[in-house]
């Protein structure tokens, strides 16, 4: 039936399932690393253009708060 006894059969059959389990764990873990690093640099430019239109409307406010004073 197996080419060597069936109890080996059967370890070498879970020692491959174990190890194909841990490579797709291995490549979620990559993927999701992957996922989580471009919306990183997402937030990070949202941060930036966030950051840069409060100081278009700050200086905005103190050119009126200028004007109003005249």
């Amino acid at each position: 039936m197996y080419p060597f006894d069936p109890q080996t059969y059967l370890n070498l059959l879970a020692r491959d399932r174990e190890a194909a389990m841990i490579n797709a764990d291995r490549r979620a873990l990559a993927a999701a690393q992957h996922r989580l690093r471009r919306d990183e640099l997402r937030v990070q430019r949202a941060w930036e253009e966030l950051t840069a239109s409060l100081a278009d409307v700050s200086l905005s406010e103190r050119r009126v708060l200028e004007l109003a004073r005249r």
